[in-house]
């Protein structure tokens, strides 16, 4: 499996969206439940593969592991 990360425009937003997260934790769940509408709706039609779901998981999360890894390095957390 090619896991695919960054693979359009629209993805430049989950990094983001990861660190808004890391603040506001209820916007994960809301990420989460976008995240499996919009795979199962784009799987039907062949639109989006296993690959784009985990590379946008992917994303999301390296925006979390990233506002984490700034507040432990600056001493705020």
């Amino acid at each position: 499996m090619n896991v695919k990360v960054f693979d359009d425009r629209l993805s430049l937003i989950h990094l983001p969206a990861g660190i808004a997260a890391y603040f506001f934790p209820a916007f994960f769940i809301v990420f989460l439940f976008y995240e499996l509408i919009e795979f199962c709706l784009k799987a039907e039609k062949r639109k989006e593969k296993v690959e784009n779901f985990i590379g946008d998981l992917f994303e999301f999360f390296a925006g979390v592991s990233a506002v984490h890894f700034f507040m432990v390095v600056s001493g705020i957390c």
